[in-house]
């Protein structure tokens, strides 16, 4: 079996799980580290932390890339709606 790797180190269980989701739908298999690990608890290193084998990593680091990538899109779209001045 492959080593898991460490991908990525959520903010929290449901942006890990977000992820784990998007790896899991292209046939990755996705472990969470310290998914237990309740926000107001965390310290340091304990953060939920995504694991893949070390076969899938580079393919997994380049969908988180995607994710994040259209998480700013989103962003910068809304911020672009809030400048533009609102109808009365």
């Amino acid at each position: 079996m492959d080593k898991l790797v460490e991908v990525y180190v959520a903010g929290d269980i449901t942006l890990a799980y977000l992820i784990k989701a998007h790896l899991e739908d292209a046939g990755i298999a996705v472990h969470i580290a310290n998914e237990n690990v309740s926000a107001a608890y965390s310290i340091d290193g304990m953060a939920p932390r995504v694991l893949v084998p070390a076969s899938r990593a580079e393919e997994a680091q380049e969908i988180i890339a995607e994710i994040q990538q259209s998480s700013h899109d989103f962003d910068d779209d809304l911020d672009d709606l809030s400048d533009e001045p609102s109808e009365p």
